[in-house]
């Protein structure tokens, strides 16, 4: 996964706060693991749109699973309550990604 910037989109329903926080608190987190990510922050009627853009989705809620990407809900990455769990699985998601690129 070294040399690549994946690219990630926060999702929430209005594409702002909630999705903003996810965000931060996600880069810093993958920066300390020595992963690199340009997180966008989307809105979830948007997100149709412009999927194709992303490598994986990070949602602040359950989404189905009808995107071409992975998506992970990220609850966690909000109250903290099983954020390594979390972080684990989205790591495991940029993996399987780097590996079919």
């Amino acid at each position: 996964m070294e040399n690549r910037i994946f690219k990630i989109a926060s999702v929430c329903g209005s594409g702002y706060a909630t999705s903003g926080w996810i965000a931060a608190r996600l880069k810093d987190a993958l920066q300390e693991r020595g992963i690199e990510a340009d997180i966008t922050e989307v809105k979830v009627m948007d997100l149709a749109m412009v999927v194709d853009n992303y490598d994986l989705i990070v949602s602040a809620s359950e989404l189905s699973d009808i995107y071409s990407v992975p998506v992970v809900a990220s609850s966690s990455i909000i109250t903290g309550i099983g954020f390594e769990e979390t972080l684990a699985k989205i790591i495991g998601k940029l993996q399987e990604v780097a590996d079919r690129k």
